[in-house]
């Protein structure tokens, strides 16, 4: 017999600063888009659906800046139970714990670092509703949820683990008295790979290294990093490094969405040229030294279990109609590198890419594949440019992106510990 917890997200009183992020732009957050409708003469097989959390307060507990009066209200917590069973307590739960994090220990106020907002949560509640609309009134999927058709999963962080929750309560709400138990699956963070993770290929952590210090990074620091450090650091009188910069960038961004106050001096304009910078680092880390050889040893694992899944479905095998992955921004960042379709933008909270499996005739293998990024259905560039990519074409390309022998093409003369 296996254990477990059961968990659930729980409100406190809400709280003007955490539940509104209305009129402050699509960096806080891009979700609730109406899914396209399928394509004419089109049978769908199988959906996957990778998002990024919601909202969330900020991800390192050390000052942003000096003299931050900005204090970190959250309301929104998780409450679980232990449990033998997924049917050990049915419609009754003698009793729930509520982990509540002591004020001010690590942030100001009572937030975790990094915690799920009310915003966040309602954000991935909105696009649970979009999927429902798409996938269970059309009749792809059952109204009531069923674990032989429907598969969760998320990395062991507290803010995606709730937006998945969040997720499936806008798409699937309860129906019934009776409790139900919905297990989302995970992995050690030392060997998941719901984002690019060097302790699991240490090959990744070299490559990074190799990036920084690459003449493309080199060059780029003298003519563009560099002298926006120094605008930034005289415009609002304190330091801000290469080290401290993406906690700094990460800061600026937590208090717009959260209407809180910048340091002075800050502008709107140094404020779009740091997020601007921030991606351009990222999505060309994820580049080095080439987006086929980066994505082998990063995000091609991910993307190798997404291709099984597909294999399987093709194959007519016993597999499941519906699944949802929760990961972050670089999670985002690698596979839109890794599939060649990046737009170069930092994705926003709860941003959705979906991967719709279709039965198509009159496609050469008899199958293919959509991509829609926020809204937008991708053409693929290794398929001609279509929005519907033939499956084989698509599958010669994923092919080269996914790890096959991971002993040799993780190797690496550094070695990588979790601390």
């Amino acid at each position: 017999m296996g254990c477990g917890l059961l968990t659930f997200a729980i409100f406190g009183s809400v709280i003007p600063l955490l539940t509104s992020a209305a009129e402050l732009g699509d960096d806080c957050g891009v979700y609730g888009w109406d899914i396209p409708a399928s394509p004419p003469d089109a049978t769908l097989l199988q959906v996957h659906v990778l998002a990024r959390h919601g909202d969330r307060v900020p991800w390192e507990g050390q000052s942003c800046w000096p003299n931050d009066p900005s204090v970190w209200e959250c309301t929104l917590n998780s409450a679980e139970i232990p449990m033998y069973s997924d049917s050990q307590y049915g419609k009754f739960l003698p009793r729930v714990y509520r982990k509540v994090y002591k004020f001010g220990e690590s942030l100001p106020g009572n937030c975790s670092v990094g915690q799920l907002t009310t915003i966040g949560f309602n954000q991935h509640i909105q696009n649970g509703a979009s999927l429902r609309k798409a996938y269970v009134d059309t009749g792809f999927i059952p109204a009531n949820f069923d674990g032989d058709e429907i598969y969760l999963r998320s990395d062991d962080e507290p803010r995606t683990l709730m937006s998945a929750e969040a997720l499936i309560l806008g798409m699937l709400p309860p129906n019934g008295s009776q409790t139900e138990v919905l297990r989302i699956n995970t992995l050690d963070q030392s060997i998941d790979y719901i984002s690019p993770n060097p302790m699991l290929c240490p090959k990744l952590g070299e490559y990074t290294k190799e990036f920084f210090e690459s003449p493309i990074w080199l060059s780029h620091y003298k003519a563009v990093t560099y002298p926006l450090l120094i605008a930034v650091s005289n415009a609002i009188n304190f330091t801000v490094d290469q080290d401290s910069f993406e906690h700094f960038s990460d800061c600026l961004r937590t208090h717009k969405c959260h209407q809180l106050p910048w340091p002075p001096g800050m502008t709107s304009d140094l404020y779009d040229a740091c997020w601007t910078e921030l991606a351009w680092q990222y999505y060309n880390q994820y580049q080095y030294p080439s987006p086929k050889e980066i994505a082998v040893v990063g995000i091609g694992f991910l993307l190798k279990e997404f291709w099984k899944q597909m294999n399987s479905s093709v194959q007519g095998l016993p597999v499941e109609k519906f699944l949802l992955y929760l990961g972050h921004d670089d999670t985002l960042i690698a596979l839109t590198d890794a599939l060649l379709v990046d737009d170069g933008l930092w994705p926003p909270y709860a941003s959705m890419i979906i991967f719709e499996l279709y039965k198509v005739p009159s496609s050469a293998s008899g199958f293919a594949i959509r991509v829609i990024f926020n809204g937008n259905v991708l053409n693929l560039r290794y398929c001609s440019n279509q929005a519907l990519c033939d499956y084989d074409e698509f599958s010669n390309y994923i092919a080269t992106v996914v790890p096959t022998d991971v002993a040799k093409q993780c190797a690496s003369r550094r070695r990588w510990t979790l601390v």
